[in-house]
């Protein structure tokens, strides 16, 4: 045998040894990953569930709607970027998550959860932070786990990390998931898609109806699918080229308000009050922080101060804007409002049926305004998870907002810190600091 032939065996050989230690270490990742998650639900079920009178709102499926009937308020929590990262690398900040959640809804015991998105962060380890595992199924249930367990009626809106490009589940199966019907205080239900759709189809668009026991709508609450990325390719995932509201969606939405308004006997062109929830925050978000503060940036685009100025079409409610960038929906985050898309345009000033928008994906950011009579809210985040293990540490900007409304539809709200209202406890996982944002270099807020 000549010494060429030898030496072409050798490599050959190198590389089969290669493909089996990669096989092996995937196997057991996988493993790993599938023991983590077995951990996680039994953590979740180590604790009591919320305890609720007699007296608990328990909603009714009716019309194709789920539908809350109440004389007195509807407290709505709304969680959002809760990231579970359902792998054996995000264990840990896993069970913080679980532990700040469940101790919050103790707490506070609200009738229904909406969870703004961005409940599942499942990608690999190599130049992201997660649970180093794709399967964004086995995380979303862990998710579902901790409201089933706890008796907590709760619904959601996807955000952009709920399916990623190499995830095993896509968009629709996750949203099979939350439908199915064995699970009992899940009240998600799909009731628009666009499967025709260009870019990835829009799943989480719900509307939920709020009546007194009389029969008169009081509220509709409005879930609105702002869409992961514009294609499945990995590519898009890695330099966030976000999608748009979909015009099919505003038209759901217009045409839903519209249907409802008239079967409550509301004359033409006048609508029912909505409050809408959606994950990534309209163009008009970033309308708004330009019309309170002048931001300025070193020759480099950092921030470096900024100035309060007297706002045209703005009011100023509390909160702060805690991140570098504002992102707000479509492929450039950048432009005018009106070229990302028309929902501000139709169902706030054409219709004029939004009193208020929540939203999430901007961890840091905690604002509220009222622009052009519309109120733009961003929820205190929870996330432990997408921004690296430095964002563990950070108290000040976590927790969950309430909303409140009352029945003649007129609505309270406010962001409560995780920490500070609810009693989590700072220390339990890792030492957590109150006295400072998590960016201070970015920090900023109006100044009246």
């Amino acid at each position: 045998m000549s010494e060429d032939i030898k030496q072409k065996g050798k490599k050959k050989k190198g590389f089969f040894v290669f493909l089996a230690i990669i096989a092996a270490l995937f196997v057991i990742m996988t493993i790993a990953n599938m023991v983590s998650a077995v951990m996680l639900r039994s953590y979740i079920r180590s604790f009591d569930a919320v305890e609720y009178d007699d007296s608990r709102l328990v909603p009714e499926f009716e019309d194709g709607h789920y539908t809350f009937t109440t004389d007195g308020d509807l407290k709505i929590m709304h969680l959002t970027d809760i990231h579970i990262g359902g792998g054996i690398r995000s264990y840990k900040n896993d069970k913080k998550t679980v532990y700040e959640v469940i101790t919050m809804l103790r707490a506070e015991k609200p009738d229904l959860v909406v969870l703004g998105g961005d409940n599942t962060y499942c990608l690999p380890k190599i130049g992201f932070n997660g649970g180093a595992t794709v399967n964004n199924r086995s995380a979303a249930r862990s998710v579902i786990e901790i409201f089933e367990h706890e008796k907590v009626y709760f619904t959601t809106v996807f955000g952009n990390h709920d399916t990623e490009a190499f995830d095993l589940a896509d968009r629709q199966e996750i949203a099979d998931l939350y439908m199915n019907d064995k699970f009992k205080y899940c009240i998600f239900n799909e009731e628009f898609t666009d499967l025709d759709a260009d870019t990835v189809p829009s799943v989480s668009n719900q509307c939920i109806v709020l009546k007194n026991t009389s029969g008169k709508i009081t509220k509709l609450i409005m879930l609105l699918d702002t869409n992961a990325y514009i294609n499945t390719r990995f590519i898009s995932t890695v330099f966030g080229r976000y999608d748009t509201i979909h015009d099919s969606e505003i038209k759901w939405a217009a045409d839903t308000v519209k249907d409802m308004s008239k079967k409550a006997g509301l004359s033409k062109d006048e609508y029912l009050k909505c409050v809408f929830f959606m994950h990534i925050p309209i163009g008009e978000y970033r309308a708004a922080l330009d019309d309170l503060i002048t931001e300025e940036r070193d020759a480099k685009g950092n921030i470096k101060g900024f100035t309060s100025k007297t706002p045209s079409d703005t009011v100023f409610v509390d909160g702060v804007w805690g991140e570098e960038k504002v992102c707000y929906g479509g492929l450039n985050n950048s432009g005018d409002p009106k070229d990302q898309d028309d929902f501000f345009e139709v169902m706030c000033e054409d219709m004029g049926c939004v009193d208020a928008i929540f939203c999430g994906h901007d961890h840091t950011n905690n604002a509220t305004v009222i622009y052009k009579g519309v109120m733009l809210s961003y929820s205190y985040s929870l996330d432990n998870e997408a921004y690296g293990n430095k964002i563990m540490y950070s108290g000040l900007q976590r927790g969950a907002q309430v909303i409140e409304i009352a029945s003649d539809g007129s609505f309270r709200r406010q962001n409560k810190n995780a920490y500070i209202d609810y009693g989590c406890d700072p220390n339990k996982f890792v030492e957590v600091y109150l006295d400072k944002p998590l960016y201070e270099e970015w920090y900023r807020t109006y100044e009246k």
